[in-house]
């Protein structure tokens, strides 16, 4: 229970915080329990960022696995229109998955490569089936994935800052960015 707890109270520190304002003290403090009492559940801020990272990452698997449609260009479509929802409509959690400096975060391009990013592999999948298909040409899935990782991430990033008009403007390039990105990838595109 007080594992539970203590994350609870990291979580929301870092939802009206950001990493910053978290602390080992300050958690320990909102989940009623001493420092020392939270490293038996907690080694370390480094673990409190491990556990913030996955609760995001198990949040956009979860969203990621929802994605129905058979067609693997429409599936990555989906995707990243799924990713601009999760960072608009679960900001702190979207941040956790990808922007917290975790000590255990996942880096390119080894880890993607052997398989340790479920979502991530599920992209590189629809990836193989658009190649396989002749929808795409022959650049490394890995490599078609980091770069629509990369746009989005950097486009998100870009609004949060500030960068953009409007919210409405946002959305638009977001989504006609990704796309164009995607489809330079196209096999059609090389001919």
């Amino acid at each position: 229970m007080s594992k539970d707890r203590i994350f609870a109270a990291a979580r929301a520190i870092h939802d009206h915080e950001g990493v910053a304002g978290l602390t080992v003290r300050k958690v320990a403090t909102r989940a009623g329990v001493s420092p020392m009492a939270m490293y038996r559940h907690f080694a370390d801020k480094g673990a409190l960022l491990n556990a913030l990272m996955d609760d995001g990452l198990a949040a956009w698997e979860k969203i990621v696995r929802a994605i129905r449609a058979n067609d693997p260009m429409e599936w990555l479509e989906a995707v990243t229109e799924a990713f601009l929802k999760f960072a608009l409509s679960q900001p702190h959690r979207f941040d956790a998955a990808f922007f917290l400096p975790a000590p255990e975060a996942r880096r390119y391009p080894d880890d993607f490569v052997a398989g340790r990013s479920p979502v991530i592999a599920m992209i590189m999948i629809r990836i193989d089936q658009a190649k396989a298909d002749g929808r795409l040409g022959d650049t490394p899935a890995v490599d078609i994935a980091l770069a629509l990782a990369s746009l989005a991430q950097g486009l998100v990033s870009m609004q949060r800052a500030n960068r953009f008009s409007s919210d409405r403007q946002f959305r638009m390039l977001f989504r006609a960015q990704l796309l164009h990105c995607l489809q330079s990838f196209s096999s059609r595109r090389k001919q």
